[in-house]
């Protein structure tokens, strides 16, 4: 399921700190080949938070993730800055 981009607001408070913990929670407790994608987009994103293409590649690496999006969420919390207000694209 593709969900919409949350508002910019959200977005705009992006910390590298807290895409550190969250790459580290992710490679702690997750197998890093089934999230790679994910990962190499958090990666990219912390070198730049403010740009919204890499912010749209975290999106898109988190849509794509199926039925490990919630594992994600689960040890990474900080990623539901990614997730749109409205699940069912309303």
């Amino acid at each position: 399921m593709v969900r919409k981009s949350p508002d910019n607001k959200k977005l705009q408070s992006i910390k590298v700190a807290d895409i550190d913990i969250a790459l580290h929670m992710l490679n702690k407790y997750l197998n890093a080949q089934d999230i790679n994608s994910l990962l190499s987009s958090l990666k990219t994103l912390k070198t730049d938070p403010k740009n919204e293409a890499y912010q749209e590649q975290v999106m898109t690496a988190f849509n794509n993730l199926g039925h490990l999006q919630g594992a994600a969420l689960t040890y990474a919390p900080y990623l539901n800055i990614f997730v749109s207000d409205d699940p069912f694209g309303d």
